[in-house]
């Protein structure tokens, strides 16, 4: 009798447990994001907000995105998007990122970095805010081109009123008290969270930036690659430079929540090694610059 009543509880044991996994083996997959074509309103061309040096063409097709970090190189983006209805915004997969190196007029090399690039365009009227899952960083805005000319004021406002370029940016400033020596103030410029202060000189152009919401390359829009990375302490302030180990093309530091940038180009807008300035130069920059 024990043993009869042991089966039995056996049995129902095991019928019990293959319930239990018929029962899970039917739980329907977890629902996708819907996503549709993407709305013609959103059609058009778009630069980038704070450092202007990517553009991209919207359509049909997708986004095709460019960004040249100097004259001689350029990255490509082709990001096939789907608007996603729920929560509104562009969404891809299989994004591919393509590095472009123009070796001479004629010729230039292309190297594939990636095919299986992920991300989303949060939309925000006219502006397309960029999350790219592949790389670090914080996310990029876009502005669409017509809303600008059209509708919206320039991003950027350009002044020789310090105070308008306060107001234009939010952002509170004190621009260098000495500037290199060859080197006078072009303009000031303002955007929303950024401030800057352009200088020029006979063969260069100086670039000083301020903001309390970005902070190193996002900030400068400099994306060029040095043969040289260093630091160092002035004025108790650490400071990222970068350049040929000798003169600073670039130079990155924080105070408490400001942050700072300054970048050093050619006539030509490029951020070429050996016309940077001196370890001495950035010293005076810093001084009085809050």
């Amino acid at each position: 009798m024990k043993k009869i009543l042991i089966l039995l509880s056996a049995a129902v044991l095991l019928l019990g447990m293959t319930a239990c996994s018929k029962k899970e083996e039917v739980q329907p997959e977890p629902e996708a994001a819907t996503t549709a074509a993407v709305p013609e309103a959103l059609f058009g061309d778009y630069h980038e907000q704070i450092a202007g040096r990517g553009h991209f063409t919207l359509d049909e097709n997708g986004i095709v995105c460019m960004w040249s970090s100097s004259a001689s190189e350029t990255t490509e983006y082709r990001l096939p998007v789907e608007y996603d209805e729920e929560n509104k915004r562009l969404v891809y997969q299989n994004g591919i990122r393509t590095d472009i190196v123009f070796e001479s007029e004629n010729k230039s090399t292309s190297t594939v970095v990636y095919e299986d690039g992920t991300g989303y365009f949060d939309i925000d009227g006219d502006k397309l805010i960029w999350h790219n899952d592949k790389e670090e960083g914080d996310p990029s805005t876009f502005v669409r081109d017509d809303a600008v000319s059209a509708d919206m004021p320039n991003p950027w406002t350009y002044t020789m009123d310090i105070d308008e370029a306060i107001a234009a940016s939010g952002v509170e400033f004190d621009p260098p008290v000495a500037v290199p020596e060859g080197f006078e103030l072009q303009t000031y410029g303002g955007s929303e969270g950024v401030i800057e202060a352009v200088y020029t000189s006979s063969d260069r152009k100086m670039v000083v930036r301020k903001s309390t919401t970005v902070e190193g390359q996002e900030l400068s829009g400099n994306y060029n690659t040095y043969s040289k990375n260093w630091n160092l302490t002035l004025k108790g302030v650490s400071i990222d430079c970068y350049g040929d180990g000798d003169t600073v093309n670039e130079a990155h530091f924080s105070r408490g929540d400001s942050h700072f940038t300054v970048s050093v180009f050619d006539q030509d807008g490029n951020g070429t090694e050996g016309n940077g300035i001196t370890p001495d130069d950035v010293n005076s920059l810093i001084n009085g610059m809050h």
